[in-house]
């Protein structure tokens, strides 16, 4: 008994770094049959009957509506180059991207949401090969400080960001007029002076797009050269771009926001 023990001990070790090493299809979130009606309704004039992103509409419309073939999606809490997780998806078409053609779809109901993303994952194959990680870690926000907003704007001149994004935040930088997605469209820089951002209006949202970067957009991301306080330092610089932003605080001369 012994030796057969040993003889079938390497194929079970096969087997089960076989399980752990196969990506599992992720689960679909509802019914892709009734998801089809729900996106041939609202969603295909712009992203296409083959979800390439050229619908009818998607001629005169900028940016360009997201080609859902490859899988790559911007507004995710996944790291980069990961896919999104269902809750990521279900934000985007609820809530809609501020300064697009993408409008909130809250009035779908959540069935509606979850059995049009299960449609949205039969065009690209990754969701059957890939994995979705779980989404990054966002710390506590440190106090906005005078002295934040200073090394923020610190780190904004040391990663370059005005090459895009300009010296005062208007998306006017030197290289904007040149950026592409991985489509080869055109694309605009981020204008940080209105205190909207597609991604949301929270510090944590800004946070998450420094740390996850866009997939298929020219933002990398920071998370290999910053770390979390310096990402809240760049955030309330960010932030300090906006004299209308809520969150915007005026600093008094210990440093610290005076209360409004």
């Amino acid at each position: 008994m012994k030796n057969i023990k040993h003889r079938w001990l390497p194929a079970a070790l096969v087997l089960l770094f076989a399980s752990t090493t196969v990506p599992a299809a992720v689960t679909p979130p509802g019914s892709a049959a009734r998801g089809k009606v729900v996106y041939e309704r609202f969603c295909v004039s712009c992203h296409g009957d083959n979800g390439d992103g050229r619908g009818e509409a998607s001629a005169y419309i900028f940016p360009k509506p997201r080609d859902f073939r490859q899988g790559t999606f911007k507004w995710r809490s996944t790291p980069s180059g990961a896919l999104p997780t269902i809750a990521d998806l279900d934000k985007t078409i609820r809530d809609g991207l501020y300064g697009t053609n993408m409008p909130s779809w809250y009035a779908l109901g959540e069935r509606n949401r979850r059995d049009v993303i299960s449609y949205v994952m039969t065009f690209s194959p990754r969701w059957q090969s890939d994995t979705v990680p779980a989404p990054i870690a966002i710390p506590p926000e440190p106090p906005n400080t005078a002295a934040s907003v200073a090394a923020g704007r610190a780190l904004y001149d040391k990663l370059q960001c005005s090459q895009c994004h300009g010296d005062t935040g208007h998306g006017d930088g030197p290289s904007s007029h040149e950026q592409r997605n991985d489509w080869g469209d055109p694309i605009t820089p981020a204008d940080l002076t209105m205190g909207h951002f597609k991604c949301g209006g929270t510090p944590a949202d800004i946070y998450r797009v420094f740390m996850t970067g866009l997939n298929g957009a020219p933002m990398p991301s920071y998370t290999d050269s910053i770390n979390p306080n310096e990402a809240w330092d760049l955030v309330h610089y960010i932030e300090s771009l906006s004299a209308n932003a809520p969150s915007n605080p005026q600093f008094g001369e210990d440093g610290r926001p005076i209360p409004r």
